[in-house]
C-alpha cells in the first residue's frame, strides 16, 4: 500500500508538470522568439534562444526526465492495485511505461548536453539534426505514454479498480498523446486533460486503504 501512497505524490506531481509545461509555452517561451510550432524546428530561432537564456530552456527540458520518473512511479502504483486482477496486462504497462520513460529521458539529456555548446558556436547543421533526433525521441516517448495509458484505462475498467469516468478520461488521454505528433493542438489539449487525470488519480492513490 505503501507504493500506492508514493504513486499518488507522483501523480499529483505528474499534474504539476503538466501545469508548468503550459507556462512555459505559453508565457515563457514566446519571450525567447518560440511562438508557433515551426519555431521549434528553426534553427535560427532555436539558438538564439539558447543563447538569450540557456538556463530557461534546461528547466524546460528537464520536464521530461521528470515525467518519465513520475510515469514509472504511477504504473508500478496501479500495478499494484490491479495486477490481482489483470497481471498479464499490467505487465505489458510497465515494460510500456519503461520504454516512454526511456525515450523521454534520452531526449531530454541530448538537449541539455549539447544543445549550449551548439548555440555558442551557431552551428546551424548540427542544430537542424539535434531537433530532429530529440524531437523524434519526445514524440516516440509519448507516443509509447499513450499506449500504457489506453491499457491503464482499459485494465481500469476491467478491475473497476478506479470510477469509470477516470478510467475512461486515461482512455481519452492515451488516445490524444498517441495522435499528437501528427495533430499538434492536441498537446495542449493532452496537456489540461493530464492536469486533471493527474490530480484525480493522485488523490484516489493517496486515499488506498490497506
Amino acid at each position: 500500500m505503501k507504493l500506492q501512497k508514493i504513486g499518488g505524490v507522483g501523480s499529483i506531481g505528474f499534474a504539476c508538470l503538466c501545469a508548468i509545461f503550459l507556462v512555459f509555452f505559453l508565457l515563457v517561451c514566446p519571450r525567447l522568439g518560440l511562438v508557433e510550432s515551426s519555431d521549434w524546428i528553426d534553427p535560427v530561432k532555436v539558438n538564439a534562444a539558447w543563447s538569450t537564456s540557456p538556463i530557461t530552456l534546461v528547466l524546460l527540458n528537464l520536464e521530461p526526465l521528470l515525467f518519465s520518473i513520475a510515469l514509472i512511479l504511477i504504473a508500478l502504483a496501479l500495478r499494484e492495485r490491479m495486477q490481482a486482477g489483470v497481471p498479464n496486462l499490467m505487465q505489458v504497462v510497465v515494460i510500456g511505461v519503461s520504454i516512454a520513460g526511456a525515450l523521454l529521458l534520452a531526449s531530454a539529456l541530448i538537449q541539455i548536453t549539447v544543445s549550449p555548446a551548439i548555440a555558442s558556436a551557431q552551428n546551424l547543421s548540427t542544430r537542424r539534426a539535434v531537433t530532429a533526433i530529440c524531437l523524434g525521441l519526445l514524440f516516440a516517448g509519448d507516443h509509447a505514454l499513450g499506449w500504457v495509458l489506453l491499457l491503464i484505462g482499459w485494465a481500469a475498467l476491467k478491475t473497476k479498480e478506479l470510477s469509470r469516468i477516470l478510467s475512461y478520461l486515461l482512455m481519452l488521454y492515451g488516445i490524444i498523446v498517441i495522435l499528437e505528433f501528427a495533430v499538434y493542438p492536441f498537446m495542449f489539449v493532452g496537456v489540461i486533460l493530464g492536469i486533471i487525470w493527474g490530480v484525480w488519480l493522485g488523490v484516489v492513490l493517496l486515499r488506498s486503504k490497506a
